[in-house]
């Protein structure tokens, strides 16, 4: 009984993250910009936050922690962006105490003239 009780735990223990918001607000060229970011859920691992995006270096906009406390499970994009298109941020992440428990969440941020 202990044995299923446990793996009731183990698997209700899954998947509980959230991410917000579920998608980013349109970007104006020349406007600024910031979007934060909360992820929930578990201490995210920041050494093994991942961004993978197609973003150009000289887009004009950064993706950092707001603060040293909450790392990377509180984030913002900021900044002036500097182009219009259509983008794609990819993050990946692990959580502390969660063994190979991992979020992937895929954003589009379109920025207009």
């Amino acid at each position: 009984m202990f044995r299923y009780i446990l793996l009731a735990m183990t698997l209700n223990g899954c998947s509980n993250y959230d991410v917000q918001p579920k998608e980013l607000a349109v970007a104006h060229v020349n406007e600024a910009y910031s979007q934060n970011i909360k992820i929930s859920g578990g201490k995210v691992v920041d050494k093994y936050f991942e961004i993978d995006t197609d973003m150009p270096d000289d887009l004009g906009l950064k993706i950092q922690p707001n603060n040293d406390t909450s790392g990377f499970n509180d984030f913002s994009i900021k900044g002036i962006p500097k182009h219009k298109g259509e983008y794609t941020i990819n993050i990946s992440t692990g959580f502390y105490g969660r063994g190979s428990d991992e979020l992937n969440k895929k954003y589009k941020l379109i920025i207009v003239e």
